[in-house]
């Protein structure tokens, strides 16, 4: 029982370390994908009306698509200064040529600076705006606010990286070294209430064990 409580702490304390990227920011910008809701139609491309917003965020790094066809469609998000941030490919038919109308889901790369989603067809023919301003923390306005959440991971534009000594790395909101500490503590205690209880549990059970002596009888 012991070897088993210390090596699954070494083992939480360990994937812990390995893992301190992840931990410090796993909803960086990188880790997020634009997931929108969308109705084709022979050729044309509208939001989806069943849906109360065009499009979600979700906590999933972006995958380009595996194509099947020759002439793909596309789509480009644009930044608040009309920059093309991020480009991607989709296939609304999904390799399905009898597929001419219906629901369909297509995912693209978050922007922390996204103004609109546009959606083209394979001749280049611009089908659909879909506006994503609303969901973007980073204003690309030149000043770095905290507050909104904008740091140099997630608004580069407006955030500049703060220097660091001793191949630190710096510190994060909600995450860091402070964070990892904090989670260390309490494994410890965990692991500690752990052991203790199997000790009691032994000595309780050694209690249980001991042999019953008979009363001597009294002399006569």
């Amino acid at each position: 029982m012991i070897k088993i409580i210390i090596t699954t702490l070494v083992f939480v304390v360990t994937v812990m370390g390995a893992n301190a990227d992840v931990v410090d920011d796993p909803w960086a910008p990188s880790y997020l994908s634009y997931l929108f809701h969308l109705y084709y139609d022979n050729g044309q491309l509208f939001a989806d009306r069943d849906f109360e917003f065009k499009y979600d965020i979700i906590a999933e790094e972006f995958i380009p698509e595996t194509l099947t066809t020759q002439f793909p469609f596309r789509g480009e998000i644009v930044d608040l200064k009309n920059r093309v941030a991020a480009e991607f490919t989709f296939d609304p038919r999904r390799g399905n040529p009898d597929f001419l109308k219906g629901k369909i889901s297509v995912k693209a790369p978050y922007a922390p600076d996204g103004q609109k989603a546009v959606f083209y067809d394979s001749q280049g023919r611009t089908l659909l705006t879909i506006f994503v301003s609303e969901s973007s923390f980073c204003n690309d306005d030149g000043v770095c606010n905290s507050d909104r959440g904008e740091d140099y991971l997630t608004c580069s534009n407006d955030c500049k990286e703060t220097p660091t000594t001793n191949d630190q790395r710096p510190t994060t909101g909600g995450g860091g070294q402070g964070g990892m500490l904090v989670a260390a503590i309490y494994v410890l205690i965990i692991a500690g209430a752990a052991l203790g209880g199997w000790f009691g549990w032994k000595w309780w059970k050694g209690r249980r064990e001991l042999p019953t002596i008979p009363p001597t009888p009294p002399m006569s």
